[in-house]
């Protein structure tokens, strides 16, 4: 997260200072009815995560709550109503597999009980689809600054195994309630393509490390890639 943030405030202030020197010559051009994303997305979970205690229950809910990983794909197409205000439908994919060390794993019959500090390895999945409004700042110049709030569902499915003393393996996966809130920057390039990089607060409302509550999980997403317009 930390270099995928750096590598888009890296960008963006570069483009803007070059191309801020001769925008006063460029004109805007006809707004497009319709425009499309796709690029690349990382998204990381704000604050620090918990120690894991498990008592009696599956291992995979507690890490299906991270809705995802760090590695990610996202897809949009936007509707302009006019120059300033469209609704934009969104799509976005991320993945995290790791190989965990060092879990210590007990089990007790009667008073008696057997510890193993083993490796494990958890492979998540999570897939959003959002939809809401996107207001755009057009302006005379190469840079359009946009802000939208999108509203839809997050799909988040995980898949848990270790091998050693004790060999488990377990899955859980779980459709819930998202946003994401946030906003970004068009560079454009040429009269049909521009360069779009974006930062949202994207909260999740997934069920709390497998118990049955629901509470917000804190995710912020970067996205860079190309809108055709």
């Amino acid at each position: 997260m930390y270099k995928a943030t750096l590598l888009l405030l890296l960008i963006i202030g570069c483009s803007t200072f070059t191309l801020a020197q001769n925008s006063s010559s460029n004109s805007a051009d006809e707004t497009p009815k319709v425009e499309y994303f796709v690029g690349y997305s990382a998204s990381g979970r704000l604050g620090e995560g918990e120690p894991i205690v498990v008592n009696n229950q599956n291992f995979s809910p507690f890490f299906n709550d991270q809705a995802g990983g760090p590695v990610g794909f996202e897809a949009s197409i936007i509707g302009n109503f006019n120059r300033y205000v469209g609704i934009k439908g969104d799509f976005s994919i991320y993945a995290n597999n790791r190989q965990l060390r060092g879990g210590t794993f007990t089990s007790c019959v009667g008073t008696v009980c057997t510890s193993s500090i083993q490796d494990y390895k958890t492979n998540s999945r999570a897939a959003y689809f959002m939809a809401g409004p996107e207001i755009k700042g057009r302006n005379r110049t190469r840079l359009t600054p946009f802000a939208h709030a999108l509203f839809g569902l997050v799909h988040s499915r995980t898949e848990f195994s270790t091998s050693g003393t004790f060999t488990i393996s377990d899955k859980a996966s779980e459709t819930a309630f998202a946003m994401a809130f946030g906003g970004g920057l068009d560079i454009r390039a040429s009269k049909r393509i521009s360069v779009r990089t974006m930062i949202d607060y994207n909260p999740t409302f997934l069920n709390n490390s497998g118990f049955d509550s629901r509470e917000r999980q804190d995710n912020v997403r970067l996205s860079l890639g190309i809108l055709f317009h």
